[in-house]
């Protein structure tokens, strides 16, 4: 093991291994939405991730109106963080819903293989290696109530953290790294 990882740190160093990168933007009424220290002000009405990414085929999404499991998984307060206990779940291909799952105890698995098998919008571009998507949010799925809130209806702040992990051989987190992470507030 140790081999490994000194092969990949040279492989880094010498630049053979690519840079993953994914960049995330929020987009409401045909408009970038700013962030002032990742809290990002949107009306209660459809808005869309848009998403592109070199070398990052999927990541793990972690969706949660509690405030503190959000700071948890940033580091900020001590509450155990399921998401990085369980694998992800499946939303439906193609992101048909136009919905995002809001769950404490499992996170959601967000991938582009191709532009046949994806969890975003119709009309993903690209490649496993490169690729630009969106994803239009008209609602939030609770997965403890199983009742589907309108992005029109929400009150409350909904947090996003977007993170890869890395695994061992018997597939236990070893180490997560945030690729993106938010605090949608409502005006």
């Amino acid at each position: 093991m140790k081999r490994l990882f000194f092969c990949l740190a040279l492989m880094c160093t010498l630049g053979l291994v690519k840079a993953q990168k994914l960049e995330v933007k929020i987009v409401q009424d045909g408009a970038m939405v700013l962030s002032k220290d990742d809290v990002y002000m949107l009306s209660p009405k459809t808005f869309s991730l848009e998403i592109k990414s070199a070398g990052v085929e999927g990541f793990l999404v972690g969706v949660t109106t509690d405030e503190y499991i959000y700071k948890s998984a940033l580091g900020e307060a001590d509450l155990e963080v399921m998401w990085f206990e369980e694998t992800g779940m499946a939303e439906s291909l193609f992101n048909a819903d136009k919905e995002v799952f809001v769950n404490n105890e499992a996170p959601s698995y967000w991938y582009f293989t191709s532009t046949k098998d994806h969890r975003f919008d119709v009309g993903a571009k690209g490649n496993d290696k490169l690729w630009k998507a969106t994803r239009t949010v008209n609602s939030f799925y609770y997965m403890d109530t199983e009742k589907t809130v309108d992005v029109r209806n929400m009150k409350q702040p909904v947090y996003l953290f977007f993170y890869t992990p890395t695994y061992d051989e018997s597939y236990n987190l070893l180490d997560k790294t945030c690729v993106f992470k938010a605090q949608l507030l409502w005006k």
